[in-house]
């Protein structure tokens, strides 16, 4: 991500620019009107027309998919029966999309090099262009890949972000404002209102098999974890790779190891431990290490089928910002999570039963969309001056204590 980024800032950024100038030509040659450069799309005279094949993008982030999942469902409720949703994003997204069952095919691509991405991008291309798609509708937030790829597809309206110095919205027919005022599922619901789709607030129906419930059972057994244990916590102590000098979306670890102890001593929790790649491995590691009590790791055995079936075993999860937040929201497993240097307003957990501890100072979030999510920060306060006390009394109050209004729907909710 830390290469991709410089090229599709300033590469993209090259490409838009040719790519703008080349549909402003056309345009005043007889070919397909674009709004004024620049400008937002107020709604027109004629409605856009009912597609019956769109393409969703949205390359980046698990938790950004997990996010959108309610908003593609309510494009799938306001489109005619029998219309098809593709989705291009990366192969790490694809069983997410898959398990939802709300898109017709997932085009992917790999972030492993610059080439093979770019690779990717191209096999996506030649795929969409076959589609013929009526609509593209891009959720990406600021990057220029996803507009260079939905002006390539030929697709007649696309609909996307004008995210306020990103220089990327002149290649779309329908511009639709970015604005930091609300959640982020709200903020991508703005890109369905061109098509009169309104929110259904229907919940998503997650489809895990059996076998995905029946793995995380044998891992839970071998743990010394059946039925009767309560309460079980998920604990994700990582937050994805770190592409700063610091890692500035976690919390502490010694706080984690802190927390995880208290957690065993006054509840007797069984804490289920989660984790990705070598980074994360290190992090599970060191918390199990320094801990009194015994928890039960899962890093790197976990498909994303799996990871939402402990989420839907789990009573309780606590967790940085991550992916791991909103897989859990998908679940409907109440989560404590941790927020500094982006905020919760924008993409924190989205159910009334969560905890979100986030201190909000002057120099928070400084990782924005407006941004392209890049800090300097080298002290991330923020995140590091959330006490564990604090965290205890939240939870107690909250879930575990025994007079904790979530306590008795906490252990009936987990079958």
């Amino acid at each position: 991500m830390n290469r991709s980024r410089p090229l599709d800032t300033w590469g993209g950024l090259l490409i838009c620019w040719v790519l703008a100038i080349w549909a402003r030509l056309r345009a005043v040659t007889g070919g397909p009107p674009l709004p004024p450069l620049q400008a937002t799309t107020p709604p027109g005279d004629t409605p856009i027309p009912v597609p019956k094949r769109v393409l969703a993008i949205k390359f980046y982030g698990l938790g950004n998919i997990a996010m959108l999942l309610p908003v593609l469902q309510d494009l799938r409720d306001g489109l005619p029966e029998g219309a098809e949703i593709d989705f291009l994003t990366l192969e790490g997204n694809r069983s997410l999309l898959e398990i939802s069952g709300l898109t017709t095919n997932v085009l992917t691509a790999r972030l492993n090099s610059p080439f093979e991405f770019l690779s990717g991008v191209l096999s996506a291309l030649r795929f969409a262009r076959s589609r013929r798609y009526d609509v593209v509708v891009d959720f990406e937030q600021f990057i220029k890949i996803s507009a260079i790829f939905a002006y390539l597809s030929r697709t007649p309206e696309r609909i996307g972000f004008n995210t306020d110095g990103q220089n990327r919205a002149w290649l779309y027919t329908t511009r639709v404002v970015y604005t930091d005022s609300e959640h982020m599922s709200g903020i991508f619901r703005r890109l369905l209102r061109p098509l009169g789709i309104r929110p259904s607030r229907r919940q998503v129906s997650m489809a895990l098999g059996d076998e995905d419930e029946r793995a995380i059972d044998e891992i839970l057994a071998q743990g010394g974890v059946d039925g009767s244990s309560f309460p079980i916590i998920g604990v994700h102590a990582g937050s994805g790779p770190n592409f700063y000098r610091v890692p500035l979306k976690r919390w502490p670890l010694e706080n984690f190891v802190e927390l995880c102890d208290a957690l065993c001593d006054r509840y007797g929790a069984k804490l289920v431990l989660t984790g990705q790649g070598e980074e994360e491995k290190e992090i599970v590691d060191e918390v199990r290490q320094r801990m009194r009590g015994e928890t039960i790791d899962t890093c790197d055995l976990l498909t994303v089928r799996q990871l939402l079936a402990l989420m839907n075993r789990c009573h309780l999860v606590v967790a940085n910002d991550t992916s791991v937040v909103h897989l859990a929201a998908l679940m409907r497993t109440p989560c404590v999570a941790f927020f500094g240097p982006t905020a919760p307003i924008h993409y924190g957990p989205n159910n009334p039963e969560d905890l979100v501890f986030y201190r909000d100072l002057y120099c928070s979030p400084c990782l924005t969309n407006y941004n392209l999510k890049i800090s300097r920060c080298v002290d991330p306060v923020c995140i590091r001056g959330i006490g564990v006390e604090e965290v205890l009394a939240g939870i107690d109050r909250e879930y575990l204590g025994e007079s904790a209004p979530q306590r008795a729907s906490l252990r009936a909710g987990v079958s």
